[in-house]
Parts: C-alpha cells; sequence; structure tokens
C-alpha cells in the first residue's frame, strides 16, 4: 500500500514539474486528439499551416508571433484551457510549444472571463505582437488544442509568401469602440456575436442600360458580422441569378457569403435595369462653307438613340433661322436662298422624357460664277459677223478661278445680221453642273441699217448769156420790155426746173 501510494506521489511532481502551475479551471480535451498533424509556423508571413499525415496541408491561420519566437523543430509537451500570461493577464486554449512558448488566444484581462479580451490586442492580429509565443484567433487556438495531440511536431522558420500552399485567411478587426469584448471567432454559445452574420447591401438597386459589369458581386458592399465593410478577396460570395443589362427589365441575384469567422449570410437583391439618361443625337455638324442658292437635305447622316438603343432618328424634329427668323423646312430639306449664318436645332425624346437637343451652324456664303460683259447694250453694222462669247470679259469661279467659257455657258437668243433691228442675247453661266453658282445675264444687240447715200448732180451752171441782154444799157428803152418779141422769156425758167429734178433721184435710188 505504501508502494503504491508513493508511486503516486512521484507520478504528480513529475507531471507538475513537467507542466508548470495547473491553473485550477484546467479543462479536459474534447475532441479527439491525433500526433497525425503537422505544424508550421512560417514568421516572416505571420500564418501558421496545418498538415495531415499525408503532408498536405489542410489548413491556414492567420498569427501574431514575434522577432523573439524561436526557430527549430518542437514537440508538443502539455496543452492547457487556460494560463497565466506575463503581465498579469490569461489566454485560453494554450498548446506548448517549448519552454515559455505557447500557442493561445489573444489574452484576457480576467481568468475565464471571456468578455474581457484585449480588443487593442486583437485587432494587430497579423503583426508581430507577442513576447515569443503565437497568437491565435479563439476558433484557431481552439482547433489546435482540440486535435493536435501531445507529441504533435511544430516547424517554426522565417519564410516568405512561397512557402504558404494556403493563403492566410484575413480576420474582422472590432471597431465597435470598446476596451474589451468577446473574441468575435469564439465558437462559445454565449458568444454574443454568436447570432451576428454577414450581410450583402445593394449599392444601388437601379442599374443603368448598357453599365458593364464585370462580376455580380461589384453590384454589392459585402460587411462581416462585426459589420466591418469588406473587400471581395476577403470573403467568399458565390451568386446565383443574372443581370443584363442589355434589357430592361427587373432581374434578381442572391448572394452566399461566408466571413473569416466561419459566419454565413444569405440575401437575394432585386436589380431593375432603367434608362434614364437622355437620347444621344449624332452627326449633327456645324458647316462653314454653304452655297448660297443651294438645297440640302439637313436631316442626312443625323441619327438618334436612346440609351437603350432604341432608334429614335424617326422621331427627331428640326427647326432653322436666320437671324432670328424661321427658314422653312420641306421634307427635312431647305434652300439657303440668302447667305449668312443659319442655325439649325435638332431635338428628339425618348420615351423616358429625357429631351436631347443639338444646334449647329450653317454658313452660307455667295458661290456664285463672276462673269462681266463689255457692256449691256451693243449697236452692229447690218451685215456683219456676230459673235455672243466675244462680248464677255471676264468668267471666273467665286475664287478667282478662271473658267472655259463654252463650256460653262449657255447662250440663248439669235441675232440676225442681215435683218436690222434689236436682239436680247442671255447667258447663263455656272460651274459645271452645281447649279447653285449659276449667275444670268442679258446683251442688248441692235443691228442697224447702213446710212442712206445722198447722190449730188454735176454742177452745170445754165446759160446766163442772154441775162445780160437784160441789163444792157440798150433795155433802157421801155417799149421794147413790152413788145411781143420778148415770147421767148419762158426759156429762162428751165435751168431751176432741172436742179428740182436732179435732188429728187437719190430717192429714187433707195
Amino acid at each position: 500500500m505504501r508502494k503504491t501510494v508513493s508511486k503516486l506521489i512521484a507520478l504528480l511532481i513529475v507531471v507538475v514539474i513537467t507542466a508548470g502551475i495547473i491553473p485550477m479551471n484546467l479543462c479536459g480535451i474534447q475532441a479527439a486528439e491525433s500526433t497525425n498533424y503537422t505544424i508550421k509556423v512560417n514568421l516572416g508571413t505571420n500564418t501558421t499551416t496545418i498538415y495531415n499525415k499525408d503532408g498536405k496541408a489542410i489548413k491556414a491561420m492567420i498569427c501574431s508571433p514575434s522577432s523573439e519566437s524561436p526557430t527549430g523543430t518542437f514537440y508538443v509537451p502539455v496543452k492547457y484551457r487556460w494560463h497565466e500570461m506575463i503581465g498579469n493577464c490569461y489566454a485560453q486554449y494554450c498548446t506548448r510549444i517549448t519552454t515559455g512558448i505557447l500557442f493561445h488566444s489573444v489574452w484576457y484581462y480576467k481568468n475565464g472571463d471571456k468578455s474581457t479580451m484585449s480588443v487593442a490586442a486583437y485587432n494587430v492580429m497579423g503583426q508581430k505582437a507577442s513576447h515569443g509565443c503565437v497568437r491565435l484567433l479563439c476558433k484557431d487556438a481552439k482547433w489546435i488544442y482540440d486535435h493536435c495531440a501531445v507529441g504533435t511536431k511544430i516547424t517554426m522558420f522565417w519564410g516568405t509568401k512561397k512557402d504558404d500552399p494556403l493563403k492566410r485567411p484575413s480576420f474582422m478587426p472590432i471597431r465597435n469602440g470598446k476596451f474589451t469584448d468577446w473574441d468575435p471567432t469564439d465558437p462559445d454559445v454565449h458568444n454574443p456575436y454568436k447570432k451576428a452574420k454577414p450581410t450583402v447591401k445593394a449599392i444601388s438597386k437601379t442599374i443603368e442600360y448598357g453599365t458593364k459589369i464585370k462580376s455580380l458581386a461589384d453590384l454589392v458592399t459585402v460587411s462581416d458580422s462585426l459589420g466591418n465593410e469588406l473587400e471581395k478577396t476577403d470573403v467568399s460570395v458565390k451568386t446565383k441569378g443574372k443581370v443584363n443589362t442589355m434589357k430592361l427589365g427587373t432581374y434578381k441575384v442572391t448572394y452566399s457569403l461566408k466571413d473569416a469567422a466561419g459566419r454565413k449570410g444569405k440575401k437575394t437583391v432585386k436589380f431593375k435595369v432603367v434608362d434614364t439618361k437622355s437620347p444621344v443625337i449624332s452627326g449633327a455638324k456645324n458647316k462653314s462653307n454653304v452655297a448660297m442658292g443651294n438645297t440640302l437635305d439637313v436631316k442626312t447622316g443625323v441619327t438618334a438613340k436612346a440609351a437603350s438603343g432604341k432608334n429614335l432618328t424617326s422621331k427627331i424634329k428640326i427647326t432653322a433661322k436666320k437671324a432670328g427668323k424661321n427658314v422653312p423646312i420641306i421634307a427635312g430639306k431647305i434652300k439657303f436662298e440668302k447667305k449668312g449664318k443659319y442655325k439649325i436645332t435638332y431635338k428628339v425624346q425618348g420615351k423616358n422624357k429625357k429631351t436631347a437637343k443639338k444646334t449647329v451652324t450653317y454658313q452660307v456664303t455667295d458661290q456664285r460664277v463672276k462673269m462681266t460683259l463689255k457692256s449691256s447694250s451693243v449697236q452692229i453694222a447690218e451685215g456683219s459677223a456676230f459673235d455672243a462669247y466675244s462680248y464677255i470679259t471676264t468668267f471666273t469661279s467665286y475664287k478667282g478661278i478662271t473658267l472655259n467659257k463654252k463650256k460653262n455657258i449657255v447662250v440663248t437668243g439669235t441675232v440676225n445680221t442681215k435683218k436690222p433691228g434689236v436682239y436680247t442675247i442671255t447667258y447663263k453661266a455656272q460651274q459645271g453642273k452645281k447649279t447653285y453658282t449659276a449667275v444670268t445675264k442679258k446683251l442688248k444687240v441692235t443691228v442697224k441699217a447702213p446710212a442712206p447715200q445722198t447722190t449730188t448732180p454735176p454742177t452745170t451752171k445754165p446759160e446766163q448769156t442772154t441775162k445780160p441782154e437784160a441789163t444792157t444799157p440798150e433795155q433802157t428803152t421801155q417799149p421794147e420790155a413790152t413788145t411781143p418779141d420778148q415770147t421767148a422769156q419762158p426759156e429762162t425758167t428751165t435751168p431751176p426746173q432741172e436742179e428740182t429734178t436732179s435732188a429728187e433721184e437719190p430717192t429714187a435710188n433707195v
């Protein structure tokens, strides 16, 4: 009997020496332990990885070791449910690595009181923060405590991300302003965070038609069970449903997610694809050199469509003004009768009552050809030659380029040079087939008969030999003037009659 008691006392001493001071609330191991696991701690990346007996990485944990953490290979010698730490604080789920070094949870101010965890210590998880131990989230410290038996192999080394076969998990910081709190990952049924779930919130429940969506996850914000908004890379999000932004309508998408604490959330969001934008008018452009007199179809090349892609071209309404006055538009065509600025306005309204409006300017210039004549009227002699083109002195485009007269000027009207009279010649000039360059001028042509030719008779004087006899002294005898012998007097009147006849001969010649 005494030998038995002695053996029990000796065994107890060995246990105490090996394990150190055992807390009063030490609990037994609840999960099935196994030495088939291997634990590796990468001090360079603050990552702890669990390997199975086949050497396959099965679990990664975020951790907070320190630059004082030892390196090498160790074997678990003992585990503690709660254990006092340096600085009058406590930790739970402690698994010893080597002397003075443990895997353990974030520390607590009170032994056994899970609501007294240091929030500040928790929020630096993933950084160098311990005095050499390897701090873990409560759920991870518990996993090692539950599954890795005494004797489990541990390797601690300084490595890089390439040495981590699994991505290091993120964790959920506590931002509620509390000094102490529960570890959100503690699986204890009394944990107030136990019922918290990650949430999904639509950024906007309306999506503009045609919006490009890379991922349905981009349509929502995701928060973990602590209310921390997460990056999509920090949370697992699965979606069910689709949104066709090229078709107006309502779509349902179900989001399922799991946060770093392992808590799950699910929500169905309705999205509505809408068209709230104004239509777009295309093709309406300013024109700086429109020819006066030209007629243009101002609809040509101008289109309109809604943001949804619906063609609204046929609904475009067009107005035009010059100097504030309306310009007539017939079937979309405008005749620019005067030079100057024309304001042309296009307006269209979509089904959503949104309106688009665009105004352009047409600068109209006089592009008629320039043609000058020698004179507006000419006289030509009967029987002379007449060339209508010879009376054109200059003929150029509006830019001053000399043009071919006979190819670009049409002459109408005729001149009969054999018949005296007044004739009208019309010149219609234009550059090629450009009717808006046309100008018209008229030339009055008078064909004049030659002046009548006057014939002058020979200058033969009548004999005046008898005339002196009438004035001779011998005629002083009065009686002789009255004698019958003076019957030859009529002969003295013949010469005047011959002169009269001579004066009428030119008329007969005509």
